[in-house]
């Protein structure tokens, strides 16, 4: 089991940590309700409705989240309707997720006492400012390391080459099937924000094979990378592929996405590293 900023990792699997909290909780509200069942004597209807809704909440909650998600990139989505069930992209609305998740929690146990519903939504509250709490936590302030690498051309740049304009670097190989599948995202990406860097830092493979799986695929990139040794992956703490850095003009490392990113998900981060410069 490792840690990273945003999630534990289980071998292949990874549970992000504002899910982690969402199940803590529900974890924390069934005890409570098994003591209150006891102290109350609540009748064996009323615990069933209770125990049931726990696991109701959570999937409202989390198609809530996802649809709040969805709506608020509407544009984006409907270039490509299939995109909106890709999960694995990570595109969540927590607290959208939450308000409806604890308004159907509500719903479903209706008849409970006043103080019997304030004690729950105190907990499902107290999740919000955790997850607010971590998510400040979390937040990045490293910038560019000391590091370079080598283009196609057997060329050493260094990333503190791209200071001055916002940019996004990819951890990526040929061999990655969801490498593959995010290619043409940031391809098109790069040819509509002219403003951003895209660096595609290549991880383990030679000139040849990068350069075949280019051409192959007809990628043209302004910046494609050699990380013979996964360096910046160590570096950064990113686990597995594909993997994505973003910095703003400064070099200041202002997210990180670990799995496949859809054109949503990119367009949200790459309003936060370009509105990160609009502040200073």
């Amino acid at each position: 089991m490792m840690l990273s900023a945003e999630a534990i990792h289980v071998g292949p699997f990874m549970l992000p940590f504002a899910l982690a909290l969402v199940i803590l909780s529900l974890m924390i509200v069934y005890g409570t309700g098994k003591v209150l069942q006891k102290k109350q004597q609540w009748s064996a209807e009323t615990w069933q409705i209770f125990s049931d809704s726990l696991w109701t909440t959570l999937w409202v909650g989390l198609i809530a989240a996802r649809l709040v998600f969805v709506l608020l990139n509407l544009d984006v989505y409907l270039a490509s309707p299939i995109d909106m069930l890709k999960v694995q992209d990570k595109g969540f609305h927590l607290y959208g997720g939450v308000c409806a998740g604890v308004a159907w929690f509500l719903w479903k146990n209706r008849a409970f006492k006043l103080e019997n519903k304030i004690i729950f939504v105190t907990i499902f509250s107290l999740l919000c400012a955790v997850s607010l709490g971590l998510k400040q936590w979390q937040k990045p302030h490293s910038f560019y390391p000391e590091m370079q690498f080598s283009s196609l051309e057997q060329t050493e740049i260094p990333l503190q080459q791209f200071m001055g304009k916002p940019t996004v670097v990819n951890l990526w190989a040929s061999w990655c099937p969801p490498c593959h599948r995010e290619m043409p995202v940031l391809a098109q990406a790069q040819t509509q924000f002219k403003n951003v860097n895209f660096v595609m830092l290549n991880q383990g493979e030679n000139v040849v094979t990068i350069q075949q799986y280019l051409n192959k695929h007809h990628f043209s990139f302004q910046y494609v990378l050699m990380d013979s040794k996964g360096q910046l992956a160590k570096e950064m703490k990113m686990f597995g592929l594909p993997s994505t850095l973003f910095f703003n003009s400064q070099g200041q490392l202002m997210d990180r996405h670990m799995g496949e990113l859809s054109p949503a998900m990119l367009q949200q981060y790459l309003k936060k590293i370009s509105n990160s410069d609009h502040l200073k």
